[in-house]
């Protein structure tokens, strides 16, 4: 500009793909050149008259240009150009912006005032798109001529996207209102998410400006990657207007063949000649709508929305189907052809698309990635499937949905046990899952019951199911009875898992003798499993209880590593809970962090089944209540569960966890109303057994902190006499060492020790278990002092006492 200032004629071409600035770069230039006493003729190129003759170059006004009704006929492009040349008495700037809408006729104008250049003060400046060294057709030419221009007066300069920095400081400037806690990491997002394009990136902002209120770092993420992806939508869509037939059939099969076809492929799917190929490749680039990729990629990846505009629905679904096709007879991915199906609303009835979209829902599982395997798996169930496929996906589908929405695992596993061609195996996995979920209805239940005679006995279901809730009946210990000979026979044939595990249930629950529950465990886990994991869940559960604490986790761990291999995400993570509460049983507070840890990384507490949470929630206070950090398990104490779970099995485990904490935090009354009520509700369901939750000892704490000796003393009778019944050592210990502990008599001590001593060989348990009495009893011992006294119970839930 400054050199034309003084009389010295050269050209410009700003080129860069739309959105980069080209048109705001010329009007700065254009204020350059007015500001320098520059001369300065405008003319906007649109599509709509991209086909009259002379319609461009008659936007420039100059006096000796006829008016704009002069007819086209009285001129001619050497008439153009002379007039222009003689008008250009003084430095001139012919600012052109978007010359590939010019027509045809303007063109040679101003291909004729570039050779020509020379004998005025004549400066031109042209905005194109194109990038790379790539222009529009009718362009091209001239471009070319522009850069050959003698002495260096022809410059091109390409506009490329913004640098990291640029875009930061482009937000930073934005005046988007933001919390002042919001962090900024959003802001590292925007290159990506706009590819450095100050037109999306501004469109953006804009957007943001009129959000109501300030916006925390969550929304400002979730605002900007919407008002990126709106504006994306509106050029595409904009851009797919004015384009070329050939370019607009590519740019459509583009986006939907996903980069899975050669584009030489994608072509003739379309029905584009091989001879308009590179021509509408050249469109669609110059434009910023396809990459340089081999295959070329839409930009974005994700906007299909915009490129299928104006398409026919019928159009569309048989393109899509296409492209579907000819993807998997070309050896397509598994992932990228998984999502072209899914964007394919109607069924194929190709045998080969329910494979596709198992495998890549099989692969997206195990990456965590739940509910894009659940999308993939219901459009495989929208095609045509046999008796025995369908079964299969429905279990799939379910495994799925258990993980991030349990009441969609439901449907589908009660829709599975209506389907009469499901393999065994396939009915045994959705018992499993069942079970994982905790909701029997009785319409389920009963064709559960029905269907699986022959996989799993239906005694394991009346056992079980019975402890779910109220309203389902209790038919009592006749797991026991179905067990008529000596369970120390070496196991028989005929003994399924799911018997087994009933007898071990009901002995369990009536506390009878140990040996016999043991060996019950030991034969259900000799039985070849391949049938439902839950019994050897329970099996597992029953050798703890029975103090056979290492066979235990390591019966639990071939359970958990089989459920592993059937990809059955969710009863791993039971099976880890189990883990975990095993493992505190144990006196192993470490092992029982690192399970319920690992539980809640496989399967994240919010997706649980409201019981299986309040069992979760039970077995973590426990542990909280083991480390001493009251504070923390008195807040999750405190946290509501969601309705209804007060009448579940796990609901007792948490009175007990509660029971206990209140007791370690020197608040005795309520203690005992909870170790109380957790035994009622024991009673209720007939478990007698102190082996599970020994809360007779828990409350005879509590009754004693409250001055109410005779029924402590009761209630430690009680439990020693249970504990003598089932013949556990660690049952008898816990009831002995909290019995010494809450009154010490003479020779206590040497009790204390005998008791210590059968908790076993390694000193681990004995620390635990000691520790834990003892604070149980310092709290009781406190309250007993200030018994009667006001505000003796914190009630802020962050009492502690010292051991003594």
């Amino acid at each position: 500009m400054a050199e034309l200032a003084e009389g010295t004629p050269g050209a410009t071409v700003l080129h860069g793909i739309p959105g980069h600035g080209r048109s705001r770069l010329l009007r700065r230039g254009v204020a350059f050149a007015r500001t320098a006493g520059v001369q300065v003729l405008t003319a906007q190129g649109s599509a709509e008259y991209a086909h009259a003759a002379y319609a461009f170059v008659r936007q420039l006004r100059l006096p000796r240009i006829p008016a704009e009704g002069t007819p086209t006929a009285t001129r001619s492009v050497h008439g153009w150009c002379r007039d222009l040349l003689n008008a250009a008495r003084r430095p001139t700037l012919l600012a052109l912006d978007d010359v590939q809408w010019a027509d045809p006729e303007s063109l040679q104008v101003i291909g004729t005032l570039l050779r020509r250049l020379g004998t005025a003060p004549l400066g031109l400046l042209l905005t194109v798109p194109g990038t790379r060294g790539e222009f529009p057709d009718p362009c091209a030419e001239l471009i070319d001529q522009a850069a050959m221009l003698q002495g260096g007066r022809g410059l091109l300069l390409e506009l490329g996207p913004l640098s990291a920095p640029d875009v930061r400081a482009l937000c930073s400037s934005a005046d988007v209102p933001v919390a002042e806690s919001a962090d900024d990491v959003w802001w590292d997002e925007a290159p990506g998410l706009s590819g450095g394009n100050p037109w999306l990136l501004t469109r953006a902002l804009e957007e943001m400006r009129r959000e109501p209120g300030e916006l925390r770092a969550s929304e400002l993420r979730t605002a900007f990657g919407h008002g990126i992806a709106t504006a994306y939508r509106e050029r595409v869509t904009e851009s797919t207007r004015s384009l070329a037939p050939g370019a607009l059939a590519l740019l459509r099969g583009l986006t939907v063949c996903r980069g899975l076809l050669a584009v030489d492929r994608v072509a003739a799917l379309v029905g584009l000649d091989e001879a308009e190929l590179p021509s509408a490749l050249r469109e669609l680039r110059v434009r910023g709508l396809i990459d340089f990729g081999d295959p070329p990629c839409p930009r974005p990846t994700n906007c299909t929305v915009g490129a299928l505009s104006g398409m026919d629905a019928e159009d569309r679904r048989q393109l899509h189907a296409s492209a579907a096709r000819w993807a998997h007879r070309h050896g397509a991915d598994d992932e990228g052809l998984s999502a072209l199906l899914l964007a394919t609303a109607m069924p194929l009835g190709d045998p080969w698309v329910p494979w596709v979209l198992r495998r890549a829902a099989c692969a997206l599982r195990s990456q965590g990635r739940y509910d894009e395997a659940a999308a993939l798996l219901e459009r495989a169930l929208a095609e045509p499937l046999d008796d025995v496929e369908r079964p299969e996906v429905l279990l799939e589908a379910a495994q799925a949905y258990a993980m991030t929405a349990p009441e969609a695992a439901g449907r589908r596993i009660a829709e599975l046990l209506k389907c009469p061609g499901a393999r065994p195996g396939v009915r045994v996995a959705a018992v499993d899952l069942l079970y994982v979920r905790n909701e029997w209805t009785p319409e389920v239940r009963a064709k559960a019951e029905a269907d699986a005679d022959e996989v799993v006995e239906s005694s394991l279901f009346s056992q079980v199911t019975a402890e779910r809730g109220p309203g389902r009946p209790e038919l009592g210990p006749a797991g026991a009875g179905r067990d008529a000979r000596d369970p120390r026979e070496a196991p028989s044939p005929q003994d399924s898992a799911a018997m087994l595990a009933a007898a071990i249930w009901g002995r369990s629950k009536q506390g009878e003798d140990a040996t016999v529950v043991l060996d019950l465990a030991r034969r259900l886990l000799a039985v070849e499993q391949d049938g439902a994991l839950y019994p050897r869940l329970v099996a597992s559960w029953a050798l703890s209880l029975a103090d056979a604490h290492d066979e235990a986790r390591d019966a639990l761990d071939r359970a958990l590593a089989a459920a592993g291999r059937r990809c059955g995400t969710a009863l791993v993570g039971l099976g880890l809970m189990l883990r975990a509460d095993l493992s505190l049983r144990a006196g192993d507070p470490d092992a029982c962090a690192r399970d319920l840890a690992a539980c809640c990384s496989l399967v994240p507490p919010a997706l649980w089944h409201p019981t299986r949470l309040t069992s979760l929630r039970a077995t973590r206070i426990q542990l909280l209540v083991a480390q001493e950090r009251y504070a923390e398990a008195d807040r999750l104490a405190r946290e509501e569960l969601p309705r209804g779970v007060e009448l579940s099995v796990p609901w007792t485990q948490l009175l007990y966890a509660r029971a206990q904490l209140l007791l370690c935090q020197g608040r005795p009354h309520q203690a005992l109303a909870e170790a109380e009520e957790c035994g009622r509700r024991l009673a209720d369901r007939g478990w007698v057994s102190p082996a599970p939750y020994a809360w007779r000892s828990l409350a005879a704490l509590a009754h004693a902190a409250c001055d109410n000796g005779a029924r402590a003393t009761a209630l430690f009778t009680e439990e020693l006499r249970l504990a003598e019944r089932w013949g556990t050592d660690s049952t008898r210990s816990w009831a002995e060492l909290r019995q010494r502990f809450a009154s010490p008599v003479p020779g206590y001590a040497g009790a204390i020790e005998r008791a210590l001593r059968r908790l076993g060989p390694t000193p681990a348990p004995r620390r635990f278990a000691q520790a834990i009495v003892t604070r149980e009893t310092a709290a009781l011992h406190h309250a007993s002092r200030v018994a009667g006294s006001p505000g003796s119970e914190d009630e802020t839930g962050n009492g502690r006492t010292a051991a003594p």
